[in-house]
């Protein structure tokens, strides 16, 4: 873009949420060197929710891209800011008390969680494949130190050398599918690949293969079958808080962004690449599923779920534009029940043992707000209405009905009802396990009480009026995506 003085204040405009969520980052560091800890987890949470409030403040700007057509700052834009944000915000609420409970006080995890998040933001609104490798790496550099941050425990070391490696490989066919695509048309601008179609079929093995390597990254990155076998032992070994922040806030952007590049480029025209998706929708679903049921560690338990919601987003992405609003309400959806259940795990957690199932039978009776809360996130992942769960399952098997993808909504549903399963088993041995002295003891601050009681007001809200956020969704969808509103 060309700049004078009335364009740099409109770029500034655009650009307000990522310059001062950079700022916060640059502050967090200061505050680190000068020992002021005490103040940390607060001024990141506000500067996550000034960040999120600048997004949407805007009412009308002149242009829907930033650096040079590389960024979108229009369109569906501010709201993935404002639902990362969220993310961010709530994992603040449990990893205070995580942190003092484990007797390791890290404090620069605030300053990480902020760059994190910018890196998802530059990934889920990138417009150019360049952006959205950079986006990646940023936030992937922060989440490999998420699962390695107790490098005095062994199953942290794991967690992080497990994370590091394998993602670094499927970083590698990532960036050689953007090479690939590059060389095909050109350009890496997602506005100019799609004026520059016809190039892509020029040499179809080619071009199959540039987006098969494209796509093999990003099933990594939302550990979908068959690139999951990371997720358990990562999950593990991470602060149970900061992995349901990698459960949640890392996969909205993924699939922000793999949403985007489907459909400016007008990838589900082509039938085998959509079979690709389908199969991993498919296998995700029954494996993550089927595994789930078997564990006994509820972090493992949990680690097989992501797997099996993984399957769900994908079977809207296989909808085409028409699942492209389902899958990022599923993806909110999903990301306030995971950090809630993830949370209240952490809050239970001393030592990694605790996380066994059998440690928590009898705990609805001597922790009956605990054992609610659980429930309730429990049910509502389950799919049970009137959750919000089941909302956000709802309109991604309705966006596939409606695109003749039934023989996938089948499979989803099916599968739903083997996850209730295991959902109503681990609140089953809350309530009736007999043990009238649990070994776990939960206890709630104020902080993570606050965030326990948003999360379960938001998933019963956005249960019965799942508006809220559909509305809104809907009135940001324009431009290259705009037939979507079309759909509902």
């Amino acid at each position: 873009m060309n700049f004078n003085p009335g364009d740099i204040v409109n770029f500034s405009v655009m650009v307000a949420p990522i310059l001062f969520l950079l700022a916060v980052g640059l502050m967090l560091m200061l505050m680190d060197v000068l020992k002021a800890h005490s103040s940390m987890p607060l001024i990141a949470g506000l500067g996550l929710i000034g960040a999120g409030v600048l997004a949407v403040l805007p009412e009308k700007i002149s242009s829907m891209q930033a650096f040079y057509g590389m960024i979108e700052v229009g369109n569906i834009a501010p709201l993935n800011i404002v639902f990362l944000c969220l993310s961010g915000v709530f994992t603040i609420f449990f990893l205070p008390d995580y942190l003092k409970r484990q007797d390791k006080p890290i404090y620069e995890v605030y300053t990480l969680l902020i760059f994190a998040i910018i890196g998802m933001i530059m990934m889920a609104n990138a417009s150019d494949l360049l952006i959205t490798f950079i986006g990646l790496e940023t936030f992937s550099i922060a989440l490999y130190v998420f699962a390695a941050l107790f490098k005095k425990e062994e199953t942290s070391n794991e967690a992080g050398l497990k994370y590091f490696l394998l993602g670094a490989f499927a970083s590698a066919f990532l960036l050689l599918g953007i090479s690939l695509l590059y060389g095909l048309t050109g350009y890496t601008n997602l506005n100019d690949i799609a004026a520059n179609a016809s190039k892509l079929t020029d040499n179809p093995a080619l071009f199959f293969t540039s987006i098969g390597l494209f796509i093999i990254g990003f099933l990594f990155k939302v550990s979908a079958f068959p690139f999951h076998n990371w997720t358990p032992d990562v999950y593990s070994g991470t602060p149970t808080p900061l992995a349901g922040f990698m459960a949640t806030g890392s996969k909205m952007a993924a699939f922000i962004a793999l949403g985007t590049v489907l459909i400016k480029l007008n990838f589900t025209q082509y039938d085998k690449l959509v079979n690709v998706l389908a199969l991993a929708a498919i296998l995700s679903m029954i494996y993550g599923n089927v595994v789930a049921v078997r564990q006994k560690n509820l972090k493992r338990l949990l680690a097989y779920s992501s797997i099996a919601h993984t399957g769900y987003v994908l079977l809207g992405l296989c909808a085409g534009k028409a699942g492209f609003v389902a899958v990022i309400f599923y993806m909110f959806i999903y990301t306030i029940m995971n950090i809630g259940a993830f949370g209240l795990v952490g809050i239970a957690e001393r030592t990694l043992a605790d996380t066994d199932m059998d440690k928590w039978k009898g705990l609805g009776i001597k922790a009956p707000y605990f054992a609610a809360a659980m429930s309730l996130f429990l049910f509502s992942m389950a799919g049970i209405p009137p959750f919000a769960g089941f909302m956000s399952k709802y309109q991604v098997f309705i966006a596939a009905i409606g695109s003749g993808q039934i023989l996938l909504a089948v499979i989803g549903i099916l599968t739903s009802v083997i996850a209730a399963f295991y959902y109503i088993y681990l609140i089953v041995i809350m309530y009736f396990g007999k043990n009238e002295s649990p070994e776990v003891s939960p206890r709630f601050d104020w902080t993570t009480g606050l965030g326990v009681g948003l999360l379960a007001v938001l998933i019963l809200l956005l249960g019965i009026f799942p508006s809220l956020v559909l509305q809104p969704l809907l009135q940001y969808m324009s431009g290259s995506i705009s037939a979507v509103a079309a759909a509902f």
